[in-house]
């Protein structure tokens, strides 16, 4: 039953193989297909040529009939290697094309799918097991398990043919001692995949490691807070347990080994006890055959071995291949939506209503945000604000349908954003978020998002967002790379100026709705007070929400949105609030003493 159950698995993952690489290189196929006949003659032609070599030596044939007979196998053995080592580096060549392209689908997958699956640490996992099939080369091994497969069942056909000649029990025991090596090799790789997949998230921590010591963020942490002690000890302890894993790998295949060589000796013994008597003592053998029989018993033993160990491997490389097919169908919020989708209302100003929200974490019992509802009118300002954990970026994500409701709807314009294709709703939104990223491009690419260039729009969006003194003072301008990555002579910009850019990345956009989370934090209160001014003025028709801590900013907002453990605490005016004397009121009250004091 489980060979059965093996058997289908393998014939659907040979399936999938054959698939990809129809899909992304048909000629990869067409050259494995000529090796294979190629690498599968080799046997056959190096048997018959010892054999009619030395049937010709016994026999006294003339030195001028022999040579071309040898000659002749040797070109032929020689054409077919040849022809073999060409096919196998075309292949090669091809197998970095599919590679890449699994790589490309890998990535493209990655960026296409739902932030909120991003979340989840069982997606984390599916992702990480995909890319081993390219980052262990686990494609290639299958794909050379095939051809080995396919070949070697040529060559037993033909072994079998010349062997049925001798004895029927010489294929028995031959086959008794591969079956043995085979169950050995099965019961190694039963456990490889095993320890490979709990090898994985330790494999995640250390490059996880490997990522702070190339950041210049984390190298200015950890040099002042001296964390290299404690990180390396880290590193260590993580690097132990996967040497752990790493050894019953190793003490798994030398296991084997030493066994398969046993096997192998006793081979050895039989055949050539087996051969010799028919040639010495019954004298039914020539010496001719006695070489060609016993290449044949070797090249049987290794075509029924490879069989079988490829059998055994293409089951566990499969589940690799399996892995990336699984990653490749994860449905995405688009996928489930169909083709039933609405479009957007064509209208310059927007509205939002929350009616009952309620959202909770992949993995997580309790609420992040629990029955909130609200309704923000076309071209209002509002301002979110709350202490840490309130639930803030959580609504955040919520409104830019990062993430989907648990419970409730929230509706643009009086229609369930879902039923709008996702893609066409986020491109609503200018967003600076709180820990919003720059590429390692240049300042163009950042500014434009890898757009289209609008010259004037673009030195709108660096002068608005004062990024303009910085920017004129390099000699590249704004075709300057951040960082080191792509250039010697990048940049490296300062927290406040790496804010300022993304804030011209959000003004170039130049949306309908502007979503700004915390967009001042690393500014000094000069260019805060500017920008905060400049965005008065450029959201002026436009809905925009401010999410922040610093509660003196929330003073030109229509209204407040204040969150409390997951839950709507008040909403309205600043001096609405403040009249109210409540929670608000309070936070602002507690902020509001240190200036008083510094005073």
């Amino acid at each position: 039953m489980k060979f059965r159950k093996k058997l289908f698995a393998n014939i659907g993952y040979t399936g999938k193989m054959i698939v990809l690489m129809w899909q992304n290189d048909k000629m990869y196929l067409f050259y494995m297909l000529l090796d294979i006949i190629a690498y599968s003659s080799l046997p056959f032609i190096s048997m018959y040529l010892v054999q009619q070599s030395i049937q010709m030596l016994e026999a006294g044939a003339e030195f001028r009939l022999y040579v071309p007979v040898v000659l002749g196998f040797i070109a032929a053995y020689c054409a077919m290697s040849c022809l073999h080592n060409y096919l196998n580096y075309k292949r090669d060549l091809h197998a970095n094309v599919i590679s890449f392209r699994l790589y490309q689908n890998l990535f493209e997958k990655t960026l296409s799918i739902d932030y909120e699956m991003l979340l989840d640490k069982d997606i984390q996992e599916k992702k990480e097991l995909a890319h081993k099939i390219i980052v262990n080369n686990q494609f290639s091994q299958i794909v050379n398990n095939f051809h080995n497969f396919i070949s070697k069942v040529i060559v037993l056909v033909g072994l079998i043919a010349v062997l049925s000649q001798i004895d029927f029990w010489i294929l028995i025991i031959t086959l008794a001692i591969v079956v043995v090596n085979t169950a050995v090799a099965r019961y190694r790789n039963k456990f490889r995949r095993a320890i490979d997949v709990d090898l994985n998230p330790l494999q995640r921590r250390v490059m996880y490691f490997f990522n702070i010591g190339s950041s210049f963020s984390f190298i200015k942490e950890i040099k002042t807070y001296k964390m290299e002690k404690e990180l390396l000890s880290r590193y260590s302890a993580i690097q132990s347990d996967i040497c752990k894993g790493l050894d019953k790998t190793i003490h798994l295949s030398l296991a084997g080994y030493i066994i398969a060589n046993v096997m192998n000796l006793l081979l050895d013994g039989v055949a050539y006890t087996y051969l010799g008597f028919r040639v010495l003592v019954s004298k039914t053998m020539s010496i001719a055959n006695f070489s060609m029989f016993l290449n044949a018993i070797y090249n049987f033993n290794s075509a029924v071995g490879t069989i079988i160990g490829t059998f055994e491997n293409m089951s566990a490389n499969g589940r690799y291949l399996q892995d990336y097919f699984d990653f490749m169908a994860l449905k995405t919020m688009r996928d489930k939506a169909g083709n039933e989708l609405r479009a957007l209302p064509e209208s310059k100003s927007y509205s939002f209503a929350f009616d009952n929200v309620s959202y909770r974490y992949p993995h997580q019992e309790n609420y992040a945000l629990r029955n909130v509802s609200f309704v923000i009118e076309p071209n209002e300002k509002i301002a979110i604000v709350g202490e840490n954990g309130a639930g803030k970026t959580t609504l955040t994500l919520l409104l830019m349908r990062m993430v989907e409701p648990t419970e409730g709807r929230i509706l643009l314009n009086g229609v369930d954003i879902r039923e709008y294709d996702e893609s066409e709703y986020r491109n609503l939104f200018s967003t600076v978020f709180q820990d919003y990223k720059l590429f390692s491009f240049t300042i163009q690419d950042n500014i434009t998002a890898l757009s289209n260039v609008n010259a004037s729009r673009m030195e709108s969006a660096i002068n608005r967002s004062g990024i303009r003194k910085k920017i004129s003072a390099l000699d590249k301008g704004a075709h300057t790379y951040i960082d080191k990555l792509y250039d010697n002579d990048g940049v490296v910009l300062s927290g406040g100026e790496s804010q300022r850019l993304a804030i011209a990345r959000a003004l170039y956009k130049g949306a309908p709705i502007y979503v700004l989370d915390e967009p001042t934090a690393a500014l000094d209160p000069r260019m805060e007070n500017e920008i905060y001014m400049k965005f008065r003025d450029i959201t002026e028709e436009k809905t925009t929400f401010y999410i922040t801590h610093r509660l003196a900013s929330t003073h030109f907002c229509d209204r407040i949105i204040v969150l409390k453990d997951g839950e709507i605490e008040e909403i309205g005016s600043h001096s609405e609030l403040m009249h109210s004397d409540g929670y608000y009121a309070e936070l602002y009250n507690m902020q509001a003493q240190y200036y008083y004091e510094k005073s």
